[in-house]
């Protein structure tokens, strides 16, 4: 199992159009695309991007895993005066952490060598063991990111720390989806490693495998036809 990059962070929001509207407002965001069902947004779409979904009907999302997401910029604190009020931005270890809609968490961290301003960096996971949590995340097709219980895919990286997550009605990190060559070889692959294979969908675009990984963490492997196309 090998990921080619980190393509996107699915959450589950109970009102997605706020959330997109912080993101677009302070974040230097734009939507790429927008349906009945989801919202994406990010720098580019071929850049890391979060993915707006509505919330189950009759179910309220809440963090749970999700400590955070990193935004990538050249400068955290200005960056942080360009954000709405009422997000109530703090510098706190070289990085400007705030809060969002519904209680996600945001950094905005400082880039290093060649990036494009306020990509995606990666995200910071809750894990009641962050050390097994990043093993499981490489046995998964992840690298390991050189520093404790943290992984990377494609320059994204994901940390990992204590304590175990509290566990929501419905938790706001649906899924971690991550560019393959092939979604099939994957899908074979959990299967001979004993991972739980969640689902399997097919797009008009894309094909892709969901499996289960540390903390209940679904992991979407997703490939993209050559039809495939992304403003």
């Amino acid at each position: 199992m090998k990921v080619k990059m980190l393509d996107h962070i699915a959450l589950y929001m109970n009102d997605r159009d706020a959330a997109a509207d912080l993101l677009l407002s302070g974040l230097g965001f734009h939507v790429i695309d927008r349906t009945d069902r989801y919202t994406l947004v990010g720098a580019g779409g071929r850049l890391g991007k979060l993915t707006l979904f509505d919330a189950p009907e009759g179910r309220t999302s809440a963090p749970g895993v999700l400590e955070r997401i990193e935004i990538r910029v050249s400068d955290p604190e200005a960056a942080a005066g360009r954000l709405p009020a009422g997000t109530d931005p703090e510098l706190r270890d070289g990085a400007v952490h705030f809060t969002g809609p519904e209680g996600l968490r945001f950094a905005l961290v400082r880039g290093e060598g060649e990036f494009t301003e306020y990509d995606l960096a990666g995200a910071v996971l809750r894990s009641g063991d962050p050390d097994g949590s990043a093993r499981g995340f490489v046995e998964m097709g992840f690298s390991s990111a050189g520093e404790p219980a943290a992984v990377e895919a494609g320059g994204y990286r994901l940390r990992l720390t204590g304590p175990a997550p509290e566990r929501p009605e419905c938790d706001q990190l649906y899924h971690l989806g991550c560019l393959v060559d092939s979604a099939e070889q994957h899908r074979k692959e959990a299967k001979e490693k004993g991972l739980e294979i969640q689902d399997w969908v097919e797009g008009p675009n894309t094909l892709a495998v969901f499996v289960r990984g540390p903390e209940g963490v679904s992991v979407e492997y997703v490939e993209h036809k050559p039809t495939f196309s992304l403003v």
